[in-house]
């Protein structure tokens, strides 16, 4: 009876039951398949070797050079500008030419000038005469003053001749009247006269005061007909001009800028790590010189001092160099390039610069693998075959050390390397 009733649900439902089976039966071969496949043999990965070129380290005595970058400067640059109202009547220079101090430049219209100055003088003049005569006047004066004490003592005498005659009933009162209005006009008049003489110092002290101010004025006046003719202050080169023949110009209007060609500079920064040496070596009074090209020729500059003053986010100090060339000096506000020589110094490495990784680290070779080493940057130099290196310092590196010489982006503490022209070095490592 289970028979048929097993019998009877298997034919009910094979029609999803069969699908089932045969599936499970796919899986199972799939399992064992797998299971009994044949392995391959396991290989070590190998690690990636990387060939390089590497120079032995080699310490000697070196003048290290600064690269720095500068611009001309002229630190005597004047603005000239008129002093009077005035026209300009004629030019006698242009924009970059030379002139020698002295020399005369603008020549503004002078008739209003010259002709204060003709006035000024008029008034010179007249004060020196009015002094001239108020000695003359001094000097007559005192003649009359004895003439005048003379007069005072004949009517005094006249007047007491009067009075004695009245006494004796000789003389009216009318006479004696007359006598004494004469002896007090003479005493009036005599102290007029000697006021007069007394007050001739205040006078001539009056007349010294507006001969001054008169002289002043004229001088005024004679230094605006002279500043008419704009001249030179020094031998320079005219950097400007901002006005032609027939333009009216004021007083403080500009006329054009020279500067002083004997007194260009080069101002370029010098970074903060390379001040110590600097000062030493000004300290010592010590000349610091430094070459630069410009339009192909061969400047010679100087060290002259170093700014008082940084600027807010500076990486270095300023420094002014004396151009020693007489003949081409360059424009203010040219650029170049300046290579600065710096004082020997003792137990550098002069390195290509694609040993240098960032800005302070090399690598060394130990056992065929890389090892960073930090170093001090000192400076550049130029070899015999005219190839720049940088000059650096290091106590880790020592001397025979191999350091790389091959720019690798991918540089790193361990990484394996091999060096070109020798055999490599095999090494493995296992991998999982």
């Amino acid at each position: 009876m289970a028979e048929q009733t097993d019998r009877s649900f298997y034919h009910s439902n094979k029609h999803w039951m069969l699908p089932i089976l045969i599936i499970m039966g796919a899986v199972l071969i799939f399992i064992a398949l797998k299971a009994t496949k044949p392995t391959a043999p396991s290989q070590p990965i190998k690690e990636k070797v990387w060939t390089v070129k590497v120079i032995e380290a080699e310490f000697a005595t070196f003048s290290p050079q600064l690269s720095l970058y500068g611009r001309i400067e002229s630190p005597s640059s004047s603005t000239l500008s008129s002093s009077i109202n005035a026209y300009i009547e004629s030019r006698h220079t242009s924009e970059g030419k030379k002139v020698a101090a002295g020399q005369l430049l603008i020549q503004l219209d002078n008739r209003d000038a010259s002709l204060a100055l003709t006035q000024k003088q008029a008034d010179v003049d007249r004060i020196e005469a009015s002094i001239e005569a108020e000695k003359v006047r001094y000097q007559s004066n005192l003649k009359a003053l004895k003439i005048e004490k003379e007069l005072v003592r004949l009517t005094q005498r006249t007047l007491e001749r009067y009075q004695d005659l009245s006494t004796r009933k000789l003389a009216s009162q009318n006479q004696l009247d007359d006598a004494r209005r004469t002896s007090q006009q003479q005493a009036l008049s005599l102290n007029s006269r000697q006021q007069s003489i007394n007050d001739h110092p205040n006078q001539l002290a009056q007349l010294a005061a507006q001969l001054k101010q008169a002289t002043a004025q004229r001088d005024s006046a004679a230094l605006d007909l002279e500043r008419s003719q704009i001249k030179a202050p020094f031998t320079g080169r005219i950097a400007e001009i901002k006005v032609a023949a027939g333009e009216r110009v004021r007083s403080g209007d500009t006329l054009l800028t020279i500067y002083d060609l004997s007194s260009l500079e080069v101002r370029s920064q010098i970074p903060s790590r390379y001040l110590p040496q600097i000062h030493q070596q000004l300290n010592k009074g010590e000349q610091i010189i430094a070459t630069a090209i410009l339009d192909g020729q061969p400047l010679s500059l100087t060290l002259e001092r170093l700014a008082a003053a940084v600027n807010s986010g500076s990486a270095g100090v300023d420094a002014l160099f004396r151009i020693n060339s007489d003949d081409y000096r360059g424009e203010p506000g040219r650029a170049l390039s300046l290579n600065l020589t710096m004082p020997e110094q003792e137990n550098l490495l002069a390195l290509p610069p694609q040993a240098i990784f960032g800005t302070e680290r090399v690598y060394t070779l130990n056992e065929s693998r890389l090892q960073a080493s930090t170093v001090e940057r000192v400076g550049d130099i130029r070899d015999s075959n005219g190839q720049s290196k940088v000059l650096v310092r290091s106590t880790v590196i020592q001397p025979g050390d191999q350091i790389l010489v091959t720019q690798l982006p991918n540089a790193i503490t361990g990484l394996l390397v091999e060096v070109a022209g020798r055999q490599p070095v095999p090494v493995a490592a296992g991998a999982e």
